[in-house]
């Protein structure tokens, strides 16, 4: 089924751009969206 087969490259894309940042990236969580109002 394509549509599985495209999840699961989106997903292992994913995962190899988070091997790539290690320590550099830094989740910010809500804090990222500092400019939306609540």
């Amino acid at each position: 089924m394509k549509l599985d087969t495209d999840r699961m490259a989106k997903y292992n894309q994913l995962l190899r751009i988070e091997d790539q940042l290690a320590e550099v990236a830094q989740y910010k969580g809500l804090k990222a969206f500092y400019n939306l109002k609540k």
